[in-house]
């Protein structure tokens, strides 16, 4: 009887002792979180050149949370796919082995299909509607859902609206973009929106789509000025069509179990960071963006711009992809009404 005490009494100090240093450590651990006085290096992967405005403005967060946390925080940005492509980086982040990563929000549709009402043909028409919502209700909806994938979102880049752009002949209607071989997004709102223009839509990473142009694996594509010119894709172009048919945002987000982690002082200085550096991105995106479309115009590249009839003439055709895509499970009708109530518009005023 007194061995089966004893043994008992020493199970007892035993459990005794590791509650109190699993209780020692907790405090310890949460006092450094709190205290935070250690320097800490985040990383920050995503595939654009390092030259675009998404990029510039990665780096000015950066700067912007170095300034704020007097070089406490340090984030390292890695651009031009360095760390791989979009999706690689994004599931990077997720999985918590990279800190920070930037993709496109059209390959972000398989973490929550609400971006996939962003992809909506013309459902922005202007700068002034995107920032509205991203900013308004239809943004912090996509920031709660994408905490459900293990995401904190930090900013949204503004990327830009996407032109038509091809190297086999002018566009100036739908109609003929007949047959052409045109790269997309893995957005299946994207790859519709090109087969009801007639085209043939065929999905490539980005990070290959130069080498397909230059091939002929594919003859065009849908994309921002910018970006196309700071990838050197003027080089394998040669026309481009004005019609604003997609705009595309970037998003930059943390791993939340690590943003998490960190002390509120260190949460705020990063979000902080973030809202300054999107306003400041917005202002660089928008001069680029008519810098870049000159650079296409000074190359050579023949750049055509619909009149207001054959600009109804594109909407309308595009109109069907509504259709196809505004249905629970997909392009949610619920969600597409509340962007579409914080514009203060109809589906019937975008394609009347």
């Amino acid at each position: 009887m007194k061995k089966v005490k004893s043994t008992v009494i020493i199970l007892l100090v035993i459990l005794a002792f590791l509650s109190f240093t699993l209780i020692g450590n907790n405090v310890l651990n949460q006092n450094a979180i709190a205290g935070q006085s250690e320097e800490i290096t985040l990383r920050l992967g995503q595939s654009k050149a390092g030259s675009h405005p998404v990029s510039i403005g990665i780096n000015k967060f950066a700067e912007l949370v170095e300034e704020k946390s007097n070089g406490k925080i340090t984030v390292d940005t890695f651009h031009d796919s360095l760390l791989g492509s979009d999706r690689e980086v994004i599931e990077s982040a997720q999985r918590g082995s990279l800190e920070l990563a930037s993709s496109s929000t059209p390959n972000m549709t398989s973490f929550t299909n609400y971006f996939t009402a962003w992809d909506l043909p013309y459902i922005f028409e202007n700068k002034e509607e995107v920032y509205k919502a991203v900013d308004g209700k239809p943004g912090e909806i996509i920031r709660k859902e994408m905490e459900k994938s293990g995401f904190k979102v930090i900013f949204f880049p503004d990327y830009g609206f996407r032109q038509v752009v091809n190297n086999v002949r002018p566009v100036k209607l739908p109609k003929d973009m007949a047959g052409l071989k045109i790269r997309t997004t893995n957005s299946r709102i994207e790859q519709a929106d090109f087969s009801e223009f007639g085209a043939s839509p065929t999905p490539v990473a980005w990070s290959e789509v130069f080498t397909a142009l230059q091939q002929g694996t594919v003859e065009g594509e849908g994309n921002s000025y910018s970006l196309l010119w700071d990838s050197k894709h003027q080089e394998v172009l040669n026309y481009a069509t004005e019609v604003n048919y997609n705009y595309s945002s970037d998003i930059v987000v943390m791993n939340k179990d690590k943003f998490d982690a960190l002390s509120k002082e260190y949460q705020d200085i990063i979000m902080e960071a973030g809202l300054e550096a999107t306003e400041w991105q917005r202002d660089l995106a928008n001069e680029r963006e008519d810098e870049a479309k000159q650079q296409f115009i000074d190359y050579g590249i023949e750049i055509y711009e619909p009149t207001e009839k054959e600009m109804k003439i594109w909407k309308q055709t595009a109109e069907p992809v509504w259709d196809q895509f505004v249905k629970e499970g997909v392009a949610e009708p619920e969600y597409v009404d509340i962007i579409l109530e914080t514009l203060g518009k109809t589906r019937e005023d975008i394609f009347k």
